[in-house]
């Protein structure tokens, strides 16, 4: 027979507490519990993931992006800039001594967001102006 756990033991094998497992079972880090709710028990995949869990967050990974690892998710990283590469870089001038520099290929904006997020930043830059 396969050993099972209570949330309290996977708690106290995870050095985690009881409120952070329920956190990671709700986002989907860790799948939910086997039985009804009164009798819920807990396999070694489930002790698996959220050890998983765990070492990606030590780490400084943000929760969301660990939901993606564990879904498969994976977007590549850019790669390394090397002596002589070009980039275009579009420079936005919002007031005197203001100024926004955006690599909008980087980013992935094409040319209509680019605009959209252009006056979404102009128009916050006068609100938080017109407030004074």
């Amino acid at each position: 027979m396969d050993t099972t756990f209570t949330l309290e033991q996977l708690s106290s094998l995870t050095d985690l507490p009881l409120r952070t497992i329920r956190y990671y079972i709700q986002l989907g880090l860790v799948d939910r519990h086997e039985g009804d709710r009164r009798h819920a028990r807990y396999t070694q995949k489930h002790l698996d993931q959220i050890l998983q869990v765990r070492a990606l967050a030590d780490q400084g990974t943000p929760l969301d992006r660990i939901k993606q690892l564990i879904n498969g998710i994976t977007t590549p990283p850019p790669p390394p800039k090397a002596a002589g590469d070009i980039s275009v870089i579009s420079k936005v001038f919002i007031a005197d001594g203001v100024e926004l520099h955006l690599d909008p290929g980087s980013a992935g904006l094409p040319p209509e967001k680019l605009r959209k997020f252009v006056r979404t930043v102009l128009s916050n830059w006068e609100e938080i102006n017109a407030s004074e």
